[in-house]
């Protein structure tokens, strides 16, 4: 057990090989259940077991009737796992981590309570220490009940959880970093960090009392021709992809400049991936501004519409048909689209994409609809017969998208089982074929082309 060799009868690929199988499990609980019985079958089992089961690590509460520890107490346990094992940063559990992520929701006593004791701080302190190749993601929602807009002020922290939290920054290992719930975020929060992907969520950015403070981004004046000394000085976090609500301006936490005017066709000079969240027409306008100054390098672009509101034609197509490098697109509607013709989200997807459609390089694209259905839907034609989706099949036929190599449409609803046995794999099956009879364009077009036509099923399972 001690000893960390591999069996000399059987090469180590046999034993990746069985344990890379029991992660590929489909059931959670069985999953974990084998890999921890793995685990104590030898060392070097345990070395593959345990990098499976704390690659990612999620601390959250505990729902309503959950057997989910709390999350003071989760922390905890771990906490108590690594500092066990004197080598754990270098070669045990902490060292196996390459995704940490802590939920909190409730009360602020609540909250506060896996902060104040330094457990968290502590964690953050082991992880993401070892020498092997590799990004590691931090993610961070705390969301208070009863607080004005639900926010944590992050001022409000201790000192030992800030001082951890800089440090793990200014790690070269940490290039992800997901924060939602804050307020009074300071402006210096990403300086002289190593992070390349940011997503962020109902954030604040603390008060500084400059009279320039309610000027928005997109009309800030800045020089025709951007300084690229700012860059090669270090007075910018070059970020490759960014997720945001606009609940923040990104070039404050971008810029690192004395005067804080670092032109933004620098600060997104690296920028590869953008998801926007898009619930109005200012949110458009914010989104349309990132994009005139990413265009060089922005290979996808992802939209997730909260409102059924029309959108900003003019300034919106101009500032797509300048994307050289775009590859990939999607939009996802997160607002229900119901069977009535005045309630359909469809016609405001076919809006948007209608500015893109002559746009020559985009190789893969896919729309995401959350359809309604009746809590009596048992079957595909419950469900899906009465949504027009023919607008779609047009959209996306008659040489349109010229380069399209993969499309993709993905079909999200609540599916209500009276708690008979359900056959989920036969009813994707036939609603795929329910489905694609709209679409008698675009399945002419895949098998006439090189093009992977793809209807994706994903209903959410409710009980009746």
């Amino acid at each position: 057990m001690s000893s960390p060799t591999v069996p000399s009868a059987f090469p180590a690929e046999v034993f990746d090989l069985v344990v890379n199988e029991v992660a590929r499990f489909p059931n959670e609980g069985s999953r974990i259940k084998t890999l921890c019985a793995a685990a104590l079958v030898s060392w070097y089992f345990r070395h593959r077991a345990h990098a499976h089961l704390f690659s990612s690590i999620h601390i959250r509460d505990a729902e309503l009737n959950s057997p989910r520890l709390a999350a003071a107490l989760q922390a905890r346990r771990l906490l108590g796992l690594i500092n066990h094992d004197p080598q754990s940063e270098t070669t045990g559990i902490a060292s196996y981590v390459r995704s940490l992520t802590v939920t909190l929701s409730g009360p602020m006593n609540k909250v506060r309570r896996i902060l104040d004791d330094g457990t968290l701080a502590a964690l953050l302190r082991k992880i993401f220490r070892t020498t092997d190749v590799g990004h590691r993601s931090l993610s961070l929602s705390f969301l208070v009940r009863g607080n004005l807009g639900s926010v944590f002020d992050w001022e409000s922290l201790n000192a030992d959880f800030l001082d951890a939290f800089h440090d793990l920054c200014r790690n070269p290992m940490l290039t992800t970093l997901h924060l939602a719930h804050f307020a009074n975020l300071p402006r210096t929060l990403l300086h002289h960090s190593f992070i390349k992907n940011v997503r962020f969520s109902r954030l604040q950015l603390a008060e500084t009392g400059t009279e320039d403070e309610d000027i928005p981004e997109p009309v800030r004046a800045f020089a025709d021709e951007p300084d690229i000394s700012a860059l090669e000085e270090g007075q910018a976090v070059p970020l490759e992809s960014i997720e945001t609500d606009h609940s923040l301006p990104l070039l404050d936490l971008i810029d690192m400049t004395p005067q804080q005017m670092l032109h933004p066709r620098l600060a997104f000079s690296q920028l590869k991936t953008l998801t926007a969240h898009i619930g109005n027409e200012d949110d458009f306008h914010k989104t349309r501004w990132i994009l005139l100054n990413a265009a060089s390098t922005l290979t996808a672009l992802d939209i997730i519409l909260f409102s059924t509101d029309e959108l900003p034609e003019p300034d919106w197509r101009i500032a797509v048909a300048e994307l050289p490098a775009l590859k990939t697109i999607s939009v996802v509607q997160q607002s229900t689209s119901y069977k009535s013709p005045g309630r359909t989200t469809i016609p405001q997807i076919c809006a948007l994409m209608n500015h893109i459609n002559q746009h020559p390089h985009i190789e893969a694209a896919k729309i995401s609809l959350f359809l309604y259905s009746p809590k009596s839907g048992r079957t595909p034609q419950d469900i899906f017969d009465g949504h027009d989706f023919s607008p779609l099949d047009e959209l996306f036929a008659h040489g349109r998208f010229l380069g399209l190599k993969r499309l993709t449409i993905q079909l999200l609803f609540n599916l209500y089982t009276d708690g008979r046995k359900f056959d989920l794999g036969k009813f994707r099956v036939e609603g795929t074929d329910c489905v694609q009879k709209s679409f008698v364009e675009m399945s002419s077009r895949a098998e006439s082309e090189r093009l992977r036509f793809n209807i994706e099923i994903a209903p959410h399972v409710r009980p009746a």
